[in-house]
């Protein structure tokens, strides 16, 4: 499904009857809508599953205006007003689990459960964002692709079919696209959001999640009340495909909890 938000042409994929529960996931940098294949397969005979992609991702127009994780949560709300959701379980990875946090303290009454995948509450390191965008917009993506993909999955699985998959999700992105969401990176912050947070709250990191450590993945979950707190043994940074029977599981217990 194609949209016009904020004068941008964004796109959002839906799987599953409109009929059934909402599930909305949100992707990582450098990724689109795609990297939830394995759980939309797992949910969408269950749910109706909505995938935005982010500006400057996927389908979806560079933005032609600063892009934030404000920003881009006001697109997904936009996105989902459009669709005619109205209750709906909430998912996030890395920048996406940031998004979510945002997408949640606005529509708190209309977010059933939140997930939050190898995210943290704070940027982590924001001069190392201003630098990579700037490196991005000089000299490609090309230039931070090896830096990248070595932290998105084990060794392992970055020679599985899914792992190369995921190196061309990331070569497919518009330069501009990737930066602009190092720009958003560089600034977030979503430590006023986490007391809107009533919802049941799920954090989960990777154990080998250099992007993200268990650290900030804990952190996160701390400043959330209530929200509980997992490792997913034997992942990095995006565990989608590589753990995806963990993470569905883990999806699946929050889902239910709501």
């Amino acid at each position: 499904m194609f949209l016009n938000i904020d004068g941008h042409g964004l796109h959002v994929a839906l799987h599953g009857s409109e009929h059934d529960p909402a599930l909305v996931l949100l992707h990582s940098l450098g990724t689109s809508h795609a990297v939830w294949e394995r759980q939309v397969r797992a949910f969408s005979a269950t749910h109706f599953v909505i995938c935005p992609d982010f500006r400057g991702h996927g389908l979806s127009e560079v933005s032609r205006t600063p892009v934030t994780v404000g920003v881009l949560a006001e697109d997904v709300v936009a996105m989902l007003a459009a669709v005619g959701v109205t209750t709906f379980h909430l998912a996030g990875i890395s920048i996406g689990g940031l998004v979510a946090q945002c997408v949640a303290a606005t529509l708190r009454e209309q977010v059933r459960t939140l997930t939050l995948l190898d995210s943290n509450i704070v940027s982590l390191a924001p001069q190392m964002w201003k630098d990579r965008a700037a490196k991005v917009r000089a000299l490609g993506l090309a230039a931070i692709e090896e830096a990248v993909l070595s932290r998105w999955t084990t060794p392992q699985g970055r020679q599985s079919d899914e792992g190369r998959g995921l190196a061309t999700m990331l070569a497919r992105t518009p330069s501009e696209g990737y930066a602009a969401g190092c720009d958003a990176l560089a600034v977030a912050d979503c430590r006023h959001s986490a007391a809107s947070l009533t919802m049941p709250v799920t954090v989960a990191v990777g154990e080998h999640d250099e992007a993200t450590p268990p650290q900030a993945g804990r952190a996160l979950a701390e400043a959330i009340a209530g929200a509980r707190f997992e490792i997913i043994d034997g992942a990095a940074h995006i565990p989608l495909f590589e753990r995806s029977q963990a993470v569905n599981a883990l999806l699946q217990r929050s889902v239910a909890g709501g």
